[in-house]
């Protein structure tokens, strides 16, 4: 692989969760360096370009005019994003923390031009997904060591921090909050099965994609994020829809088995014990886990977009900004709203959702159009990845997992690839 920005991306997909999500701030400038670094080697890769070619400028439109191109349609996403960041942080009352949030914005922003311009080809894009796949797999192995404490890495044991009962029942991998380990495992399903669906492959490399399918699901269900499980559910519910609703579709009892086999796997799964105990939560339990206490922190955070409806408190400045619209009845000041539908409003004003609404239109107009293409990968993509984007979007209304850098950062790269043609 020449391609040295395709070489960052694939290591910020990778590399991001390790760190416990990047949630630290050394971790997140770690993330803009290498956005920045990205950057400049594409300068350096385009002047290169004109040199060769002896042209003062370089063409870098998609082969299909269904595909986005870099340049006019690039910034019909990243314009109004980033104005609406600047906008939230030139009126905030905390400017030097919306300042900060600001860059991280920047960040995304800047590492979803690189991923749109970057993977150029279908082997790039199929390299991709299977960094996405390896990175989920991994993360899992690891969940599982130190659930059953067969090996609990140093780096990753959290009960010294937050008590020795922390993760005793849940899988979290990597992270410290099992529903953000969902969050990524989330999308990363959809976009295997995306893959497996839609490819002819060998008999052998078929029953390898659904085992992996099968362990991440699994997985995702001993997460114990109720969350999580809607959202994998909804996500494939939508992926099994527009499949049998796809003309000329040939696989469709394909699809029906595989959805037979994944009820009854995650059936035997939410037998278990520890499952069913979650579920009581919803009503029982810690009032901060329970439905009760996420009531609490949305009717805080209506009230808080209520006083900010312009421009919102700015980017990044949740925790601070909440605590005077904290409902009585909680101990626990939260760090974020547990919910990302009402938070980006919050943050950044009322315009905010007519942003959101504008970006999942265009998104899913593309991505349908992507199912029409004759070339098996591009639908294959193109589901896999609205059905990731459709998980996203239902965990987001009850938790905050694109507050988290590195489930960002891949929510960020789905939405590139979804929207990109390919050679």
């Amino acid at each position: 692989m020449k391609n040295p920005v395709f070489i960052i991306v694939c290591l910020l997909i990778a590399a991001s969760p390790l760190p416990r999500g990047s949630v630290h701030p050394w971790a997140q400038t770690m993330i803009q360096i290498m956005v920045i670094l990205g950057g400049l080697l594409l300068m350096v890769e385009r002047r290169r370009k004109k040199v060769r070619s002896g042209k003062s400028r370089s063409s870098t439109k998609s082969n299909s005019p269904n595909g986005l191109i870099p340049g006019r349609s690039l910034w019909l996403i990243i314009g109004p994003v980033a104005a609406l960041g600047v906008w939230s942080t030139v009126m905030s009352p905390h400017p030097a923390l919306a300042f900060q949030g600001l860059i991280m914005l920047a960040a995304y922003l800047g590492f979803f031009y690189l991923v749109v311009v970057a993977v150029k080809t279908r082997e790039e894009q199929r390299v991709m997904v299977w960094v996405v796949a390896g990175t989920a797999a991994f993360l899992c192995v690891v969940g599982l060591l130190k659930r059953f404490d067969i090996l609990v890495f140093a780096w990753w044991d959290y009960a010294p921090e937050l008590g020795k009962n922390h993760g005793a029942t849940r899988l979290s991998g990597v992270y410290v909050n099992a529903n953000h380990m969902a969050g990524f495992l989330e999308m990363a399903i959809p976009l295997v099965l995306g893959m497996f669906l839609i490819r002819s492959r060998s008999l052998e490399v078929r029953i390898g994609m659904v085992c992996l399918a099968l362990f991440l699901i699994v997985c995702q269900a001993l997460t114990l994020s109720r969350g999580g499980w809607a959202a994998t559910a909804v996500a494939l519910v939508f992926m099994v829809t527009v499949l049998l609703l796809k003309k000329g579709f040939a696989h469709k009892r394909l699809v029906a088995t595989l959805l037979v086999t994944v009820v009854v796997t995650a059936l035997i799964v939410m037998a278990s014990t520890p499952v069913v105990d979650r579920i009581t939560t919803l009503t029982q339990g810690k009032i901060e886990e329970s439905l009760t206490g996420r009531l609490t922190y949305w009717a805080g955070t209506r009230a808080m977009i209520k006083d900010n409806l312009a421009a919102g408190t700015g980017p990044g400045t949740f925790e601070v900004a909440f605590p005077p619209y904290q409902v009585p009845g909680l101990a626990v000041l939260p760090r974020y709203a547990h919910s990302d539908i009402l938070q980006f409003p919050a943050e950044t004003g009322i315009s905010a959702i007519a942003v959101m609404v504008w970006l999942i239109y265009w998104f899913f107009r593309t991505g349908f159009i992507r199912l029409k293409s004759r070339r098996r990968q591009t639908q294959g993509i193109a589901l896999g990845t609205m059905a990731a984007v459709v998980a996203i979007l239902v965990h987001s209304c009850s938790d905050g997992n694109l507050q988290i850098p590195a489930n960002a950062l891949l929510f960020t790269a789905l939405v590139g690839v979804g929207l990109r043609s390919f050679r």
